[in-house]
């Protein structure tokens, strides 16, 4: 009987040897490995300071499925970033990636306020799988809606020894753009005493005081220059003439003088002369051929001629330019000076 039951107790110990160990059911999320992780490496090249709370956010996406609910296939976000670069492991499932498939990475980095400042403009090719750490470079981006602010840019004509040009002034980039009839020259801003110099390391330099300058190309001789378009100072005789009608005006020294005259193919013209002691007026001033200016007869016979020419005139007085040069004869008295038209 002790014998039986040995053997029976035996047996049960091998069947209970014999039974396997019940396994858990597997999870459906991934197991996470080295190989089921995207490493990388986000930069921009601007030297901004992000302000606190700013989100750096990296989407896996697969292109052939772009514009659809199941492009991306993974995204991580670093939240309150400083300053790049912008490290980050971006772990995806890997049943998800489909066999020949073509997958990118996009990124975004974004304000406390949810505004955008710095995306990838396009995607960057990426395989999963691949242990290398993917480097790229984000790019800035203008911020929600709103309208980016103007440049600060003033435009201006000049005329420099009889060559006329535009000059555009980047006073943010602190450079000038001269539209030269040779070809488009761009200036750095340069040390200077007084007024607004520009220069390069090929010896062309423009250099502005007000409404006069100089201009220097590779080095060579420095010519006069008049900005062409200088509105008249507020409240000034010029102004005041614009203001009556007035299109033309000039004025001169030794002995002092001064002309104006009206708009149309028969303007009517002005003179002071001798300090004032002379005035002439001229009803219907005719327009001179092949040359710039007027020629008429006043009411007593006084015969008057003007003749302008568009180059730098410089008022000995008061030192300043002007982009007329002008010559006044009335009678047989000839006067020199220099003038604008208004209207420019």
């Amino acid at each position: 009987m002790n014998v039986l039951r040995c053997v029976l107790a035996m047996a049960a110990l091998v069947a209970l040897s014999g039974c396997p160990e019940k396994t858990p059911v597997a999870d459906d999320a991934p197991i996470p490995t080295e190989s089921n992780f995207i490493h990388g490496r986000a930069t921009y090249l601007e030297r901004i300071k992000i302000p606190p709370g700013a989100d750096f956010t990296v989407n896996l996406v697969d292109t052939q499925l772009a514009d659809t609910p199941a492009a991306v296939i993974a995204t991580t976000t670093l939240e309150d970033v400083a300053g790049p670069p912008y490290e980050f492991a971006l772990q995806y499932d890997p049943a998800k990636v489909r066999a020949n498939g073509r997958y990118a990475l996009s990124a975004t980095l974004r304000g406390v306020d949810g505004g955008l400042l710095f995306n990838t403009p396009s995607s960057i090719p990426v395989v999963p799988g691949d242990q290398k750490v993917v480097e790229f470079r984000m790019t800035r981006v203008s911020t929600g809606d709103a309208p980016q602010p103007p440049a600060q840019t003033t435009r201006s004509t000049w005329t420099c020894d009889g060559m006329t040009f535009d000059a555009v002034f980047d006073i943010a980039g602190e450079r000038v753009d001269l539209a030269l009839p040779s070809g488009a020259v761009s200036l750095p801003l340069a040390v200077s005493a007084s007024g607004a110099r520009y220069a390069d390391h090929l010896g062309n330099e423009f250099w502005t005081k007000g409404a006069a300058g100089t201009l220097t190309r590779q080095g060579g001789t420095k010519v006069q220059c008049v900005q062409q378009d200088a509105p008249p100072q507020a409240g000034s005789p010029w102004d005041a003439a614009k203001k009556r009608g007035v299109a033309f005006r000039a004025i001169g020294n030794e002995p002092g003088w001064l002309l104006e005259v009206g708009a149309g193919e028969t303007p009517a013209l002005h003179a002071e002369v001798d300090y004032g002691q002379r005035k002439v007026d001229i009803a219907r001033a005719q327009m001179l051929s092949g040359l710039m200016g007027y020629a008429g007869a006043a009411a007593d016979g006084t015969k008057v001629r003007v003749v302008l020419e568009r180059k730098p005139c410089n008022d000995g007085m008061s030192d300043a330019t002007y982009p007329v040069d002008a010559i006044l004869e009335v009678a047989d008295k000839t006067y020199r000076g220099c003038g604008r038209f208004l209207a420019e």
